[in-house]
């Protein structure tokens, strides 16, 4: 049986996601701290290794036929969360989203080289950014993402 190209997206958009760190050009370590999961049910057990980025199962757009399959466009949240005080907090949260966008942007015309053989691109939505209050010390940017995954009989 053929490996399931819908898990190896998803394990190869975690793996690319750790390449956020300092050592690589990026502002944050944010790569340090991948999970997948449910934010909230995440920093439940990680509130003390921020910041953190959550790749959360999100809806999937409507496949399009194909020739002897399909392509699924299976849908996640990226969520980038970081400990934040109730004021000043914006510059280490736009250093996140803009890390983030900077590993999820597609090169224009060409496949990703993180993407394995049956993914062959991937849509960024519009950014989020959630600032702290009621009672959550953190803030936290979500950016949809829908990896265009070729599904073959």
């Amino acid at each position: 049986m053929k490996p399931n190209p819908i898990s190896l997206g998803r394990k190869a958009l975690v793996q690319h996601l750790q390449s956020i760190t300092a050592a690589n050009g990026y502002s944050t370590n944010a790569g340090h701290n991948v999970k997948t999961g449910w934010v909230n049910e995440v920093l439940e057990t990680e509130k003390e290794n921020l910041p953190l980025i959550c790749i959360q199962k999100g809806k999937d757009l409507t496949p399009k036929p194909g020739p002897d399959g399909l392509i699924k466009y299976s849908g996640f949240s990226v969520v980038g969360v970081i400990s934040a005080p109730l004021t000043d907090y914006e510059d280490a949260i736009d250093d996140l989203e803009r890390d983030m966008l900077l590993a999820l942007s597609p090169t224009s015309g060409a496949r990703q080289r993180w993407m394995p053989v049956g993914i062959t691109g991937i849509t960024v939505g519009a950014p989020e950014q959630y600032p702290p209050g009621q009672g959550e010390p953190t803030a936290r940017v979500l950016i949809p993402v829908h990896l265009h995954t070729i599904i073959e009989r």
